[in-house]
């Protein structure tokens, strides 16, 4: 075994722990097993979903034209709305976020060119409002590293979704307005807002280095692009209530 898989396999089965005990890794700890690189944190997060289950979609976070970053979402974690889900073993966080759905599989060329937007946007079966739920399994002091935080799946826990809508495109767009409610509170009204600007816009990066990495995107896999307005707070008991422009409200209840 390659130092490199022994590190991805060691910080692996300690974030696991982690999950499992609702405990908190401190960055300043984990020495060597600190991912080096991209490929290095990857590599933790496929360690991880091999002992816990299959990847069901991702989160991806790319901003303009750069390389981005994805995070794996547990196909058990991912909850038809309106969900009730009982979960006390850590804080979790709720945001609201425009998913996608793929209705085929884009393995990636034998020349290994690239996927065009295009092309990419006509595998789309159809957009849907989620919520993403985060739970980081870090310390949040000493801060960690990006890369640390992606072979955390970037924070996710789950993702709650809405009905699929096929008929996409002209929903999907920078100037959406969305209004998120949790426990009764306005977390979030504004118009516009998403990393990335345009919220289909990082599905062909994350297709592509998918590909280019041996575990493309298949048909049925979910990605959810990034949250307007950011994470917030949800406590046992309370319901979170999200609704974006153009698609029916979405929600979703902690139990204790």
């Amino acid at each position: 075994m390659s130092e490199k898989l022994k590190s991805a396999t060691g910080l692996a089965d300690l974030l696991i722990d982690a999950r499992l005990k609702g405990e908190k890794l401190a960055a300043d700890a984990l020495g060597s097993l600190v991912p080096a690189d991209a490929a290095a944190a990857d590599a933790t997060q496929l360690a991880v979903a091999a002992k816990l289950g299959s990847i069901g979609g991702y989160k991806v976070l790319q901003v303009g034209n750069d390389p981005g970053g994805w995070g794996a979402i547990l196909a058990d974690r991912i909850f038809e709305a309106p969900a009730e889900v009982t979960y006390s073993t850590s804080p979790l966080k709720v945001e609201a976020e425009i998913a996608f759905a793929f209705g085929r599989d884009l393995p990636g060329r034998p020349d290994g060119t690239a996927y065009s937007a295009d092309e990419v946007a006509e595998a789309v079966a159809g957009a849907f409002v989620a919520f993403e739920i985060l739970e980081s399994r870090l310390a949040a002091e000493p801060r960690p590293s990006p890369l640390l935080s992606r072979a955390d799946f970037m924070g996710n826990w789950g993702l709650v979704r809405s009905p699929l809508v096929a008929d996409w495109r002209h929903l999907v767009r920078a100037d959406v307005a969305v209004r998120l409610e949790v426990g009764g509170r306005v977390a979030v009204d504004q118009r516009g807002g998403h990393p990335s600007g345009d919220p289909a816009h990082p599905l062909t990066w994350l297709a592509n280095a998918l590909a280019a990495d041996g575990h493309a995107l298949k048909a049925g896999d979910v990605v959810t692009t990034g949250a307007f307005g950011g994470g917030h707070a949800i406590e046992p008991g309370e319901t979170a209530v999200a609704t974006i422009e153009g698609f029916k409200p979405i929600r979703f209840t902690l139990r204790g």
